[in-house]
């Protein structure tokens, strides 16, 4: 990705912008959708157990009213103890009151109530004979227990096989069974009712509330056992009775219940007059699965707009970097001056400043380029120049050397101790590869120069040098003194006076700079001399004070270089202000 181009960085840049944007939106609506399609089918869900509920509390209802209206009804209580207990009867009176009682008791058998019976003592004549009358020796022995101690109330029963009588067909039931007793003695039970409910009608209802594919809606009991359930198969493993534990205190509304590493969405509601306890179990994984393809549709619904963003992001990104990289070509290939004229500045954005801006440098280029053309003709001429010069100094002092020579052979010392001191001026001031000299080195420069003058001046020229001993190592421009004092002897005096000239040579160090000053008694210089004096033209002939001037300048910047202070007849101080160097 570093190397990659530009075009590819903008594309992949922008895109991840869109993708993060698509994503943050996309987990927005998810979730939102998610929590929207949970609450969608909870409230289903809600709405279709109360709907159950109300079915199988209305088919419960009709069980009780039946059981109700089977047990007070004195008649037949009152036909059945006369058949039990009178020795004496009419056979054929008792075959009508047996006759009227399964008419009545069939009566009751409306909607899915599918057994209305009575378990009769043993001694009554018509037990075993239809399916509303059973000896008593055939109710399971289950049941009576559960009735014990609960007097004369009802007891629904668990599903159970039941056989018809008579038809020997077998249905799976539930039943409401109550206990009658003697009324000369209540812990007798004279017989008793039981009124069947097909356990199919109770499932069908639940079938019709359960909308789920992994989920399940079923009835427990008191005892957590299983009444009905939507799918038979899936309420036996989810084992109902775990369900019903772990839901507490038994109140309403939806909550988390984990089993076996998964979790289950579960709501219970309680049933009246039953006992019982309708329950939805839902895996939470199918709640989210029925959100999630909703989500799915949003995906496939944004692919094409992603499509589209993708290719508008190319399409600007290429616009962009094409601008970028014909500048970039441009700037590449910039010795072509084709090239370089053809550089866009429009529009006036980023990059058309850039352009503006190559083109001011490759002016700018060009013209240093053309300077430094021109400097290092220039330099080759000095080089040329300088290796012509190397030759003259050779000659020089191999001429001094034989003027000195020839002095010696003449006798005379006064002529060989002038060419030495000439010797050795010269070689002082040809002295190559140092730019910058000692304090002392040039001290004894000028006092070399000041000796050969006065061999012109018959000694009428005195050096006198006030300079402390720790200065004399600090480092200053070669070649500083001696044009200043050549400036002084040559104006300060003649070889015609008779007069004498005094040149005085200070230093000290002032805040880092070196300061020295040269003074001399001379004749000194008027005020338009001195506005001259740094100054430099054709007509000027202090143009070798001007160098001194312009070379310090250079070198430590403006603040250091010369400064003529001077009156005509008291003489002339030139103050010299350097770096200190070490």
């Amino acid at each position: 990705m570093k190397n990659a181009s530009l075009k590819t960085k903008y594309v992949v840049v922008f895109l991840g912008a869109a993708m993060v944007s698509y994503a943050l939106i996309f987990f927005f609506i998810y979730a939102r959708t998610m929590q929207y399609e949970m609450s969608n089918l909870q409230h289903f869900l809600d709405n279709s157990m109360e709907q159950a509920k109300t079915f199988v509390e209305s088919e419960t209802k009709m069980v009780t009213y039946a059981s109700d209206t089977l047990y007070y009804n004195r008649d037949v209580y009152l036909v059945l103890d006369g058949c039990v207990n009178e020795t004496d009867r009419d056979p054929g009176q008792e075959y009508r009151y047996w006759s009227d009682i399964s008419k009545f008791m069939q009566s009751l058998e409306t909607g899915n109530i599918c057994n209305v019976c009575i378990y009769a003592p043993d001694n009554y004549t018509y037990k075993d004979t239809s399916r509303n009358f059973s000896s008593l020796e055939r109710l399971d022995p289950a049941l009576m227990e559960q009735m014990e101690g609960k007097g004369e109330r009802a007891v629904w029963s668990a599903p159970y096989d039941f056989i018809m009588p008579l038809t020997g067909e077998t249905k799976r039931v539930i039943s409401l069974t109550r206990r009658v007793v003697q009324q000369d003695d209540y812990s007798k039970t004279f017989c008793v009712e039981q009124v069947s409910l097909p356990v199919d009608s109770v499932s069908e209802i639940l079938e019709k509330a359960d909308s789920t594919e992994r989920g399940c809606v079923y009835i427990a009991n008191q005892d957590h056992e299983l009444i009905g359930s939507s799918k038979a198969a899936m309420a036996e493993s989810m084992e109902p009775d775990f369900f019903l534990l772990e839901n507490g205190d038994g109140a309403n509304g939806w909550r988390e219940v984990k089993k076996d590493k998964e979790i289950y969405m579960m709501n219970q509601m309680e049933l009246e007059n039953t006992g019982w306890s309708m329950v939805a179990v839902v895996p939470l994984k199918e709640l989210r699965a029925k959100s999630r393809r909703v989500c799915d549709g949003m995906i496939w619904g944004l692919l094409p707009i992603m499509g589209v963003a993708t290719c508008i992001i190319y399409f600007f990104a290429g616009s962009f970097s094409d601008r970028i990289k014909r500048l970039s070509y441009q700037m590449s290939h910039w010795r072509d001056q084709d090239v370089a004229q053809e550089v866009s500045t429009d529009p006036a954005d980023e990059v058309g400043r850039l352009g503006r801006e190559y083109k001011e440098m490759r002016r700018e280029i060009d013209e240093l380029m053309q300077q430094k053309y021109e400097s290092g003709i220039a330099i080759k001429d000095a080089e040329l120049k300088a290796l012509q010069a190397q030759i003259n100094p050779h000659f020089l002092y191999n001429t001094l050397d034989l003027i000195n020579w020839e002095a010696m052979e003449r006798d005379a010392p006064e002529i060989g101790e002038l060419v030495q001191m000439l010797a050795r001026y010269y070689k002082s001031v040809l002295r190559k590869g140092f730019d910058t000299v000692s304090l002392h080195h040039e001290i004894e420069h000028i006092v070399t120069y000041v000796k050969i003058q006065n061999f012109r001046f018959d000694g009428r020229i005195h050096l006198k040098v006030e300079i402390p001993e720790e200065l004399m190592s600090k480092k200053m421009l070669k070649l500083t003194l001696q044009p200043i004092i050549e400036n002084s002897v040559s104006h300060g005096i003649s070889a015609e006076d008779e007069g004498e000239e005094t040149i005085t040579v200070r230093a000290r160090e002032e805040g880092g700079d070196l300061i020295i000053e040269v003074q001399d008694d001379g004749k000194g210089m008027t005020k338009e001399q001195l506005e001259t004096i740094l100054k430099v033209d054709e007509n000027n002939s202090h143009y070798a004070v001007f160098n001194i001037h312009d070379r310090i300048r250079l070198k430590y910047g403006e603040g250091y270089g010369l400064r003529y202070e001077s009156a005509v007849g008291q003489g002339t101080t030139v103050t010299i202000r350097t770096k200190t160097q070490s």
